[in-house]
């Protein structure tokens, strides 16, 4: 049975919690003394990553084309992280760097064809992943503004990631069959480290920051803000926590997770349906 549509409470909720570029950002008290050559540097890669944004919308737009639903959401979500590309040169404009807009063609990208139920799971995972990211820069940002804006960044890249929640949660309700692909996929988003960081700007070939001037970028930050093996913990707590919802099994670690897909995977060949 197809569940109702969930844009009219996701609009209304995400308007509810949205930030407000003139008011929420002191632009006026940003101290670029504070901020070295390579902290410049890293967030106009950063910037230029959030413009990637209109690359996922027309992928998202083509990938889901019958699910007007989910394509209404997009909307909101395209809207929230071109503010955040926004604001970041914003930032850095105030912070003397200028951006060339003739440039910016080059750095366009067309995403391939992909399973939907697999797009949607791997941005779930990524933006899971960029807040983890981003809230470590706000905790230890050099400047006093940037920090405040990865702080505010970092929520709504949360919110997005409980709304990409939804649209699994009733992919699973309307179709079943699709939960070993949600693992599967979640699974490999979590098998990642800092050195081959994965997230959906950096696993596609080409990607979107290997188009940078500086593809290692978020190698580096990651190893200066969020070293050791152990600190995506928060990041695989929470996305274990949705596939143990969706799945009806707890699921306390990733090597449960192949035993469990196999599992699904029999129970499907075995069903009358499938048969």
């Amino acid at each position: 049975m197809l569940l109702a549509m969930l844009y009219d409470d996701m609009f209304i909720r995400l308007e509810r919690a949205r930030w407000t570029l003139n008011t929420d950002i002191p632009f006026d008290d940003i101290d670029p003394s504070l901020l070295s050559p390579q902290w410049i540097s890293d967030l106009r890669n950063i910037c230029l990553t959030e413009l990637s944004a209109l690359y996922a919308t027309e992928m998202f737009l083509r990938d889901f084309y019958t699910d007007i639903d989910f394509c209404s959401f997009v909307s909101i979500w395209f809207y929230e992280e071109m503010k955040h590309h926004l604001t970041l040169r914003k930032y850095l404009e105030r912070c003397g760097e200028t951006f060339d807009e003739a440039e910016l063609p080059e750095l366009r990208l067309t995403f391939a064809p992909g399973p939907a139920i697999e797009t949607l799971t791997m941005h779930f995972c990524g933006e899971q992943r960029l807040a983890h990211w981003y809230t470590a820069f706000s905790e230890q940002g050099p400047e006093p503004v940037i920090r405040k804006i990865f702080k505010i960044l970092a929520a709504d890249e949360l919110r997005h990631a409980a709304c990409y929640a939804k649209y699994m949660r009733r992919a699973v309700a309307n179709k079943p069959e699709v939960l070993p692909d949600i693992l599967k996929m979640s699974l490999w988003m979590m098998r990642s480290t800092n050195d081959a960081p994965k997230h959906p700007t950096t696993i596609t070939e080409p990607s979107v920051v290997s188009r940078l001037e500086d593809p290692e970028y978020v190698s580096r930050m990651l190893n200066w803000y969020l070293p050791g093996r152990d600190h995506e913990a928060p990041v695989q707590r929470r996305i274990l926590a949705l596939l143990s919802e969706l799945s009806g099994v707890e699921i306390k670690n990733l090597r449960e997770i192949p035993p469990l897909v196999r599992k699904l995977t029999a129970s499907k060949e075995l069903s009358p349906a499938a048969a």
